[in-house]
């Protein structure tokens, strides 16, 4: 993500001023970015906003995340197969903490100064629930985005992102993967939560098995 805002040109520059200050002391080139994050700090003539050292801390919890043990995945069939009380204990932890929000506050005003960078910016998934991306997307807009960026980094910025040619819009030639909605999100991003209907590759998606 940092090398997308800043440039190939701007983080190489970087890069080569940060193997200049900080040599490696670790055993492998895989840990060696611990420290750019506070390097950055020093460097205002290589970093040309603030927000961008919290972009590079993302990065380093990003890479941290990558490099967790192996486990079994928890898809959406195994949620639906999960026993009521089970359910209900992993939802224990959605509770309004003081310690937490604030965290949120933090990344809401990390979006904000990202998004006036133009950075580009994607929904991802959080939660224990399939519906959690429409949370996030009303999230996304409380933050300062307004419902057209939120819904293009649903969208067509996601698509990009991961390489996906044939999807992230409607246009002829892709896959028509798409929603109806009851109202428009662009009044309030609330609404992608009222689904009409739902195609996949052109075919209406049968939903009654999940009302």
């Amino acid at each position: 993500m940092l090398q997308r805002a800043l440039g190939d040109e701007a983080f190489a520059a970087l890069g080569a001023a940060y193997v200049d200050a900080c040599p490696s002391s670790r055993p492998s080139i895989r840990w060696y970015g611990d420290r750019l994050a506070e390097f950055m700090r020093t460097r205002e003539d290589l970093v040309p906003h603030p927000a961008l050292v919290d972009l590079a801390r993302m990065d380093w919890a990003l890479r941290g995340a990558f490099d967790a043990g192996d486990a079994a995945a928890i898809g959406p069939a195994a949620l639906n197969g999960l026993p009521a009380e089970a359910f209900a204990a992993l939802q224990k932890g959605n509770t309004n903490r003081a310690d937490a929000n604030a965290f949120w506050q933090i990344q809401a005003r990390n979006l904000a100064k990202m998004n006036s960078l133009n950075a580009h910016i994607v929904v991802g998934t959080d939660g224990n629930t399939p519906y959690a991306p429409h949370f996030e997307m009303e999230d996304m807009v409380a933050a300062g985005m307004t419902p057209a960026q939120v819904i293009r980094a649903a969208t067509s910025n996601g698509a990009q992102f991961l390489r996906m040619t044939d999807t992230g819009t409607i246009e002829a030639n892709k896959s028509a993967d798409f929603i109806v909605l009851d109202a428009n999100p662009l009044d309030n991003i609330t609404n992608t939560r009222k689904i009409s209907s739902v195609y996949l590759r052109g075919a209406s998606v049968d939903r009654s098995s999940y009302k």
